[in-house]
């Protein structure tokens, strides 16, 4: 019911306004049910404030986690590149090992 006489009464303040009618105590009392209203439109976007707030920090910190994800699979992709080329070094140096045996003693090193 409070609300109900506020929005009367306010609509009778805007239309002296409108008039240019309003008397120093109306123009005070307009203002004041402004500052009613703005603190109740405050109140009432509080928890909307803080669920906007609380998705912004997980969208941050799920942010930092996928940026350091990635970083780990970017050094696991360099580990197996790393990998891969160690290996061609290692296959390399047994051929020709076994190349320089063939030719030492006529005999293949996998026949052994």
């Amino acid at each position: 019911m409070k609300h109900t006489n506020r929005q009367h009464r306010l609509e009778q303040l805007r239309l002296s306004e409108a008039k240019g009618t309003l008397t120093e105590q109306e123009h005070e009392e307009l203002l004041t049910i402004f500052a009613e209203l703005d603190a109740e439109e405050a109140e009432a976007l509080k928890p909307a404030k803080e669920k906007s707030q609380q998705l912004q920090e997980e969208k941050t910190t799920l942010e930092e986690t996928a940026s350091q994800l990635q970083d780990i699979v970017t050094e696991r992709k360099q580990l197996l590149t790393d990998a891969r080329t160690y290996l061609a070094q290692l296959q390399s140096k047994r051929a020709l090992l076994a190349d320089k045996y063939y030719r030492l003693t006529g005999q293949n090193l996998s026949q052994r």
